[in-house]
């Protein structure tokens, strides 16, 4: 009995010291990886009108909080942008024109949405507005999507937590009427394939976090927009594997982007107040 166990520890830990040096080894290459360049191009400031086109109603204001897949890294245009696509599908639903306005930018984590972008949107935006025309305090709708650089970067659960709330509340206490949605982290299995197992980490990681946010939506009276669970299925079938990623295949291409809208797009729209 005794052989056996202490065959099976050092089975346990060969394997352990194994997977040490393979996830060592793909650290030292993930520090090789060249991204896309952190802006797309474009900056997220558009009005999109209806697909019927134009309209006379008066204007939804949504702000868009985040990281790069808010900032449009990915695509090439801002119409095929994920902020973008999600004012359209409001824009259509309701057959108002929607005002999108982007505060996301690339490697932002939850620590950087209360601390940064949250308050750059309580300011006005040109000289001579006061705080009443700030576009937080303005806005209609609200998206968030952020943590799936604090699932790589391994952002500690009950610091997760704290930064969320923190920024979900301040979205909150500036627009008290706004429509929130905030979007789950969304799968990372796929992205950078030549870096399994150390993805697969990163996506296992992911899972708490992705816990974390639903409650803290449900806290704050938000609807939250599960990307893990939903987008793959609207994929199947519809989309090339090759074509799924980015150019640096880390980021959404665009028919991921497009899938991600329509997830986030039908946890929003329920919510907006009625015409």
């Amino acid at each position: 009995m005794r052989r056996t166990i202490r065959w099976v520890s050092r089975v346990i830990t060969g394997a352990l010291a194994a997977l040490g040096v393979v996830l060592a080894v793909q650290l030292l290459r993930l520090r090789r990886v060249r991204l896309l360049p952190g802006h797309p191009g474009f900056w997220i400031s558009h009005v999109v009108t209806p697909a019927t086109g134009h309209s006379d109603a008066p204007r939804l204001r949504m702000v868009v909080f985040g990281d790069s897949t808010t900032a449009g890294v990915g695509v090439e245009t801002a119409e095929a942008s994920l902020p973008y696509r999600v004012a359209q599908l409001i824009a259509d639903a309701r057959h108002v024109p929607v005002e999108v306005l982007g505060y996301g930018w690339a490697g932002a984590r939850v620590a950087d949405l209360a601390a940064d972008q949250v308050a750059r949107a309580r300011q006005p935006r040109r000289p001579g507005q006061t705080e009443a025309d700030a576009p937080l305090r303005r806005a209609d709708a609200v998206v968030v999507v952020i943590g799936a650089n604090d699932a790589t970067g391994r952002t500690r659960p009950s610091r997760f937590r704290r930064e969320l709330r923190s920024a979900l509340d301040a979205i909150r206490d500036e627009a008290p009427e706004a429509a929130i949605t905030v979007a789950g982290i969304p799968r990372l299995r796929g992205a950078l394939p030549d870096l399994e197992p150390l993805i697969a980490f990163a996506d296992a990681y992911g899972a708490p976090l992705r816990r974390i946010q639903r409650h803290e939506a449900e806290r704050a009276g938000a609807a939250y927009a599960d990307l893990a669970r939903d987008v793959l299925p609207r994929l199947q079938g519809r989309i090339d594997p090759a074509t799924a990623l980015s150019p640096d295949r880390f980021h959404p291409g665009p028919q991921v982007y497009a899938a991600w809208a329509e997830v986030i797009a039908e946890a929003l729209i329920p919510l907006l107040v009625p015409d």
